[in-house]
Parts: C-alpha cells; sequence; structure tokens
C-alpha cells in the first residue's frame, strides 16, 4: 500500500505540472476506463445506461461524456448494495457514511487503497505541515481511528513518530482545549468551523489568543465571520480543504485564498444548470471519481454549487453544506458533529433536529417501513443521554421532511426562527 500511495502522491504532482490539454486528454481516457468498468461490474450503472440507450456508447471526447446520464444519492439509495459493488464482499471494505446534507444518510464503500488516497490529498493540501510533528484535531475521530489501527499508519505513528495526532474530542470543554494549546505555538490545528466557532466564542470571553500558524477547515462552508475570527483569535492562516464522502478532500485553498485547486489526479469536475448568485455564475458539481472501483461515483450530483472558475485546473467559490448551532438555557452549546452517532441508528430514512423558539430541541424523522416506533424511540434517547442526559429531547416520527427549497438540501441542524 505504501508504495502505491507514493506512487499516488508523485502523480498528483506531476498533474499539477501538467498542460491543460493533456490533463483533458488523460481525464477523457481515464472517464472512458471507469465507464466501461462500471458498466461491466455494477449491475446499478449497466441497467441505468442500458435504459438510457448508452450501454454501448464510446467515450471519445468530452460531448461523448455530456451524453452519459446523470447519477444522484437518490438513485443510489434506492438499489441494493450488491448492485452498486463491483465485485468484493461488503466484510472487507472500509465503509464511510455521509452526513446526510440531502436528508438521507448514505454509506460509502472502498478498499483500504482508495480510502488512504484522501489522506495523500490532505498531506498535499496543507502547506507547511511538518509530518515528524504532531497536529492537533478537534472532531469525531472514533471511526478513522479504527481504520488506521489495522493500517500501515499505526507503525508510522507508533514506531517512527510520523504523522501523529493530539486529538481532542467534541464533547472535550472548551477551555480543556485551551487550556492544554496555551502558551504553545501549533504547526496545524483541523477542525469544522462550527468547532472552531464554539472554541473562539470561549477565547472571546476573555479576549485571549492562540498562536496557531495553519487552520485546516473542512466539513461545512467557512462563512467571513468565522474565517477573520480564526486570523484575530488563532493567529492563524487557514487552509480551506472541501470534499464528499463520495471523493474526500477533492479540493483544497493555497493559505488564507478562496481559489480552491481540486485532485486533478482522480476526479473528473463538470458543472451544470449555470445560475447568477449576486452577479457571479455558478454551476451545480458534478463529479466522476476516477479511483474509486469497488462502488463507482460516475457523473455523480454532488448537490453543491460552485462558482464557474476561469480555470481548468481550478475551482471557484463553493456553496456547500452549513450548520446551526443550538444553544442550551445554561449556556452549553451543541453542533452538529456532536450529533454524528444518529448517522449510525438504523430504522430511518431521513431525520434532523430542531430547535424551537422556547430552546426545546426535537428529533424529527422518517422511519422505515415495519420499524418498532417505540423502540426506535428507545435506541435514539438512549444514544442522546450518553452526553446530553440533563437536556430533554422530543422525539416525533413524519412520514416526510421537507429539504430547504432555497439550498436544495437539508439543515440537520436548525434553529426555528
Amino acid at each position: 500500500m505504501i508504495l502505491y500511495l507514493l506512487k499516488y502522491y508523485l502523480e498528483s504532482k506531476l498533474y499539477s505540472a501538467m498542460p491543460v490539454w493533456m490533463i483533458k486528454k488523460i481525464h477523457i481516457k481515464r472517464f472512458r476506463k471507469i465507464f466501461e468498468f462500471s458498466k461491466e461490474n455494477s449491475e446499478f450503472y449497466k441497467k441505468v445506461y442500458s435504459d438510457s440507450g448508452v450501454l454501448n456508447l464510446k467515450i471519445r471526447n468530452e460531448e461523448d461524456i455530456k451524453k452519459i446520464p446523470l447519477i444522484d444519492k437518490g438513485m443510489m439509495n434506492s438499489c441494493k448494495l450488491t448492485s452498486l459493488l463491483t465485485g468484493l464482499k461488503p466484510e472487507g471494505l472500509v465503509v464511510n457514511s455521509t452526513s446526510g446534507s440531502t436528508g438521507q444518510p448514505f454509506d460509502i464503500y472502498s478498499t483500504k487503497k482508495e480510502h488512504f488516497t484522501a489522506y495523500v490529498r490532505t498531506f498535499l493540501a496543507t502547506k507547511g505541515y511538518n509530518p515528524f510533528k504532531p497536529f492537533v484535531f478537534i472532531g469525531p475521530y472514533k471511526h478513522r481511528e479504527n481504520i488506521e489501527k489495522r493500517s500501515f499508519l499505526a507503525y508510522a505513528q507508533k514506531n517512527i513518530g510520523l504523522f501523529r495526532r493530539e486529538v481532542f474530542s467534541v464533547y472535550t470543554p472548551q477551555k480543556e482545549i485551551i487550556r492544554k494549546l496555551r502558551n504553545r505555538k501549533i504547526n496545524i490545528l483541523s477542525s469544522s468551523p462550527s468547532c472552531l466557532k464554539v472554541l473562539i466564542d470561549e477565547l472571546k470571553k476573555t479576549g485571549e489568543k492562540l498562536t496557531i500558524e495553519f487552520v485546516v477547515v473542512s466539513g461545512e462552508t467557512l462563512f467571513d465571520n468565522i474565517g477573520d475570527d480564526i486570523k484575530t483569535y488563532l493567529q492563524a492562516k487557514i487552509i480551506n480543504v472541501y470534499g464528499c464522502m463520495e471523493h474526500p478532500s477533492l479540493a483544497w485553498t493555497k493559505p488564507d485564498s478562496k481559489v480552491s485547486y481540486y485532485a486533478l489526479k482522480s476526479v473528473y469536475i463538470e458543472y451544470i444548470n449555470p445560475v447568477e448568485i449576486n452577479g457571479d455564475l455558478y454551476g451545480e458539481l458534478v463529479i466522476t471519481n476516477l479511483i474509486n472501483k469497488t462502488m463507482p461515483f460516475v457523473r455523480y450530483k454532488v448537490g453543491d454549487h460552485v462558482k464557474m472558475p476561469d480555470s481548468y485546473k481550478k475551482m471557484g467559490t463553493i456553496i456547500g453544506r452549513s450548520e446551526d448551532i443550538f444553544v442550551l438555557n445554561n449556556g452549553e452549546r451543541i453542533f452538529m458533529v456532536q450529533l454524528y452517532k444518529f448517522i449510525s441508528i438504523k430504522g430511518y430514512s431521513q431525520y434532523k433536529f430542531l430547535q424551537k423558539k422556547d430552546k426545546s430541541i426535537h428529533f424529527q424523522a422518517v422511519c422505515n417501513p415495519g420499524v418498532n416506533k417505540q423502540m426506535l424511540k428507545e435506541r435514539i434517547l438512549n444514544t442522546w443521554r450518553e452526553n446530553f442526559s440533563e437536556y430533554p429531547l422530543e422525539v416525533e416520527f413524519f412520514n416526510e421532511l421537507p429539504i430547504n427549497p432555497k439550498r436544495g438540501k437539508f439543515k440537520k441542524l436548525e434553529v426555528e426562527t
């Protein structure tokens, strides 16, 4: 695996130096390969392409690619897992769940090799990263940690001192995190904007500042006000990493830049249905993952809008996911990554948290057919009590939960206005 990832890293660097005409030529060739592989090895793609009359289409140029039908999470979610995978049994694969920002969480399968390419892309994105110095991570880490324990990465961390992390759970009190980072010069701190907002709000109370060289944000849209606070209270340059579980660490900015550069080696990008937003032209993002052959994503609609770039090698500003933060009566804050455990509960196809004007918190879900609602309610409440036992939760079941009409996505954590 190490040789595979080293080769991936070197080729990724080479791609960034190639002229655009050469990259386009390679992209068409690699798109053709993943298209042929998908229709031959996946029942899902074979049926989609057969129904659309493109099963025997020969991909020669970008116009041929546009003839391939688009797919989305809803289409894939409605199929059996065996029809999506291209041969390997699920037990031997790495599983990552999407956030459910379209309303339905979705499991993504890949081999370990395919999974760890995302780590290489993060390494490419993180300027100034010294692999012999531990970086600080704040977030839900248990799933990734379990995968790493059975990989070369655990060996490198333990025996060579490479790629070490200082991990803080999202449940760690902010004062404790600040105490442990105080009076230190941190090379890199990685987290989501909502996690950082809660940390910075604690710093604001005393006017204290931390010394961070680079802050790497991911998982949500980074708004200007949070970016300004990161620069002020963490004294850091910002690297904004964008991705989705269908292709983690897809694109990233240079420090303190809003222009993103994407993983030319492993993804083919398209923009469709252009619309004008605040005077700029944005398109819906469509990706083809060129390296995940285990569970292919070919012309897949991500659901985010991207400002149309002026270069084939770049991505513009991305309008992606954003979440609210709940403020409880005692001043405690709850943010989305603290609730990631609810993704793994089986029994509902959609769910969200809603804080009403009276500060009460409601868990709303659409149950799967035949589910025992009382037993499901108990599982939900038990999961909530693990970390928020002092605060009540109302559980409500609905036939349908509407998607936000303005964003075309779910707001999984929403404050009633």
